[in-house]
């Protein structure tokens, strides 16, 4: 039984960052072109977001997942290692298995029948405050992660308020786009940043709510940026009277005098207005995979998706443990668990 509590704690820390990338913006020619790209930069900014908040904070499968998790049977193999079953809330599988020096394997089989391998290493302790772990994430589809986590309670265990949690690392995708992400719990906040080999960066800042600052405080607004050389997408994150308790309106500075304002649903998908120096240009609506219809005043429609890796990174997402056990509180929540006990 202690194995098995030790497996699962080592598991609580595989909550991390999705990886997102960028997608370049060209010239546009015309109304309509111009609209295109608009809606192309602004759907792939709620697509960054959608995935950052479904691996930091479970904010997506807990809310789509129609299933009953569950977990099969403990096996105990002549190793000395011990697995385990699990079927997320989305009907994705995975099979645990917690080795002996305290590292950690985790195959997960997605409903596409994508497969994904997560190799946590044994976790390193300073003998102070804080907890060092190196992991690495390949899939079938052929992306690589690889990123360290440090945990640090500050010195204070049973304090969480004051405590860190900072993840850095890197990912290779199918395309070879490449990219450069941090994240950093602390002072009340998450702060995300993005780098991507095509010149794009992403950027996210999420206040916490107090105390315990486990979860994003819907109650204050949240910002974050789009950028690269051809274009800067800002936008803020807020609830709204009807949601208070999630992500509800999404309003977007696209630059250039177009400007954005947008709904969003408990899967990120959304629909709002697209406006040129305050006039209305076109409605927008997108679904939870990106997929993207643009309607125009003058009756022209377009169909459309977040371009280049925004959508790659979608669609070749990789998984972690918080993502699969929703509702998840993601990384700020586990940072005040003492390290498991010693076999």
């Amino acid at each position: 039984m202690r194995l098995t509590l030790r497996i699962l704690y080592v598991l609580a820390f595989t909550c991390l960052v999705v990886v997102l990338g960028g997608c370049s913006a060209g010239s546009a020619r015309g109304p309509v072109s111009a609209s295109s790209r608009s809606a192309s930069g602004q759907v792939a900014s709620a697509v960054f977001v959608q995935q950052w908040a479904q691996i930091l904070w479970g904010l997506v499968t807990s809310q789509t997942g129609t299933e009953t998790p569950s977990f099969g049977d403990p096996i105990f193999n002549s190793d000395g290692s011990v697995s385990q079953s699990y079927t997320a809330a989305d009907g994705t599988e995975a099979l645990i298995t917690g080795f002996p020096d305290g590292s950690v394997r985790l195959d997960i089989t997605q409903l596409d029948g994508t497969t994904q391998t997560v190799l946590q290493s044994v976790p390193q302790f300073d003998s102070v405050s804080k907890m060092t772990t190196d992991w690495q994430v390949t899939s079938s589809e052929g992306l690589s992660v690889t990123y360290t986590s440090v945990v640090d309670d500050q010195g204070t265990i049973y304090d969480i308020s004051d405590d860190t949690t900072e993840l850095q690392g890197s990912s290779v995708l199918p395309g070879n786009l490449t990219q450069q992400f941090s994240a950093l719990t602390a002072t009340g906040q998450t702060a995300v940043q993005a780098d991507q080999s095509d010149g794009s960066a992403f950027t996210l800042i999420v206040p916490l709510a107090p105390p315990e600052f486990m979860f994003p405080d819907f109650s204050q607004p949240t910002i974050g940026t789009y950028s690269s050389a051809d274009f800067n997408i800002q936008f803020t994150l807020t609830s709204t009277a009807d949601a208070p308790s999630r992500w509800a309106a999404m309003s977007v500075d696209l630059g250039g005098g177009a400007t954005g304002e947008f709904s969003l649903n408990l899967d990120f998908s959304g629909a709002g207005q697209l406006r040129q120096h305050g006039e209305l240009v076109a409605l927008l609506s997108w679904t939870r995979t990106g997929d993207t219809e643009v309607s125009f005043l003058t009756a022209e429609r377009s169909d459309t998706s977040p371009a280049g890796a925004a959508l790659d990174y979608l669609m070749h997402r990789w998984q972690t443990l918080t993502a699969l056990l929703a509702p998840a509180p993601g990384v700020a929540s586990l940072r005040h668990l003492p390290p498991p006990p010693p076999q």
